[in-house]
């Protein structure tokens, strides 16, 4: 993997349960980590009739590749360009050490 084409910035949260001064316990996502990332672009696949059944999914869904940290676990919270993802699926990538990550966006 090349270092010019990690261009994206990425930054992992924690859940941490905190407890107000009143005594209520909430959860809290706090940051954990930051890396540099490449964006992977996903192709649509689409029938004989060049309709794409997940048209409507695929904006929802990002596919980033990162060097491989001991940090990076499956549910962790992503912050991108401003908005919340949730860590979905971390895939391994043994010929260059290297992580595939994908990311789902939380509705807010």
């Amino acid at each position: 993997m090349r270092a010019g084409l990690l261009r994206e910035l990425l930054v992992f949260k924690s859940p941490v349960e905190t407890q107000s001064p009143t005594g209520a316990v909430k959860k809290e996502y706090k940051e954990v980590f930051k890396c540099r990332a490449c964006r992977k672009k996903m192709s649509l696949i689409a029938d004989r009739d060049g309709v794409s059944a997940m048209e409507q999914f695929i904006g929802h869904t990002l596919v980033f590749q990162v060097r491989n940290y001991p940090a990076i676990k499956e549910n962790l919270h992503v912050t991108y360009n401003g908005n919340e993802y949730n860590l979905k699926m971390v895939n391994p990538q043994i010929n260059d050490n290297s992580l595939l990550l994908t990311l789902e966006k939380i509705d807010t």
